[in-house]
């Protein structure tokens, strides 16, 4: 408290980041929840000095095996949440990959008490990728743990699951779709054979998410769109990592005027991020990380060591957007499929107090979740 009246406190001389652009404002008023932007300090406030960074959302990651040598289906989330901070990122989804039945489960189980804990980033519940998914199309995943869409796999963890992914050649009438729906679960399309017939059909039944947008799913050809067709003309969402490997840096103006409020950046990054390249694991398969690249030994790509600001650095130079509009696909565009848009992801008054300083290469200098500081590099 200062002088008994309030737990206000303010960051002043700061660029202010909110829906696409750059407010007037200069300082940011919130306690653990944002309150205001305003012109001036009030008198009662703490204040915090900005030195002229930009000050946005904090960023959130729904695709998010890994970091720093921690794996969702081996570790506690808890580690990645300490260590995403440093990235900007205040809220992700860790993302389970397609192993036995048992290890999803006590994957499910570790994420379910760490969302209860907050150690930094917030654990906003699982991204569940496979295991029903389309054998041929299987990308970095094991293929001997495939399996058809089951409903007894998702059941027991919906208070959990946030996000699955899924081929929907496997849900031809729809209802799984339907169902997730039902459950106040994502349906995100990936890993999958499907046709454009297949895939408009998933989303009117309910899809409304594409993983790793152009991975794992038949390329775009002029006598069947495919997924890349169907997601592109309607109102479905786009993951895409834009670390300009898994998708040319060419495509991103494309998608931009194409899907600009419906992009979520993703990292799909694995336990390798954020250390040296070398020899590691994803999904319980050796992963060679060699010149930012990650590969199984066969060479097939095997998520990436992408950090969520790089990303938005990324699209901010090469999808001809504007650094606001780049970051709104990391933070506004992800909340609002999420259905979380009303507590993060705007720095709307009322949101939780996340947010990040950045500077105009998008490193990272604070990140604060709940109205505290859980990184700094100023």
């Amino acid at each position: 408290m200062k002088g008994g009246l309030t737990d206000m406190k303010a960051i002043k001389n700061v660029r202010i980041i909110r829906g696409g652009r750059i407010l007037d404002e200069t300082v940011l008023l919130y306690e653990n929840r944002i309150l205001d932007v305003a012109s001036e300090v009030p008198a009662v406030a703490d204040v915090l000095d900005g030195h002229g960074l930009y000050l946005c959302a904090g960023l959130i990651d729904q695709h998010i095996h890994g970091y720093r040598g921690e794996d969702t289906m081996t570790h506690s989330p808890a580690g990645m949440a300490a260590a995403l901070p440093e990235n900007g990122v205040t809220a992700f989804l860790p993302t389970t990959m397609t192993m036995d039945k048992e290890a999803i489960a006590r994957a499910m189980e570790r994420i379910r008490e760490e969302q209860k804990i907050l150690h930094g980033a917030r654990v906003l519940g699982c991204h569940m990728e496979g295991p029903f998914i389309h054998p041929s199309k299987k990308g970095a995943q094991d293929g001997t743990f495939i399996v058809p869409p089951d409903r007894g796999m998702v059941e027991p963890f919906a208070d959990v699951i946030r996000l699955v992914t899924y081929a929907p050649e496997r849900d031809a009438s729809g209802t799984f779709a339907r169902w997730l729906r039902e459950l106040g679960i994502v349906p995100s399309i990936g890993h999958t054979t499907a046709n454009y017939e297949e895939a408009r059909s998933a989303y009117e039944a309910g899809a409304q998410s594409t993983t790793h947008f152009f991975n794992a799913m038949p390329p775009l050809h002029h006598r069947d769109p495919g997924v890349i067709g169907a997601a592109l003309e309607g109102d479905a969402y786009i993951e895409l990592i834009a670390d300009t490997i898994h998708v040319s840096p060419h495509l991103f103006p494309i998608l931009t005027r194409l899907k600009k409020d419906r992009i979520c950046l993703i990292t799909d990054c694995m336990e390798a991020g954020g250390l040296p390249d070398g020899r590691y694991a994803l999904g319980g398969q050796p992963v060679e990380v060699r010149d930012r690249r990650a590969r199984l030994l066969d060479g097939t790509l095997a998520g990436s060591v992408l950090k969520l600001n790089e990303g938005v650095r990324n699209m901010a130079r090469f999808g001809e957007v504007s650094l606001p509009e780049a970051i709104r696909m990391a933070t506004e565009n992800p909340a609002r499929l999420l259905g979380i848009e009303k507590e993060m992801g705007t720095l709307l008054p009322g949101t939780l107090a996340d947010f990040i300083l950045m500077d105009e290469a998008c490193n990272i200098r604070a990140t604060f979740v709940d109205g505290a500081c859980v990184f700094s590099n100023r």
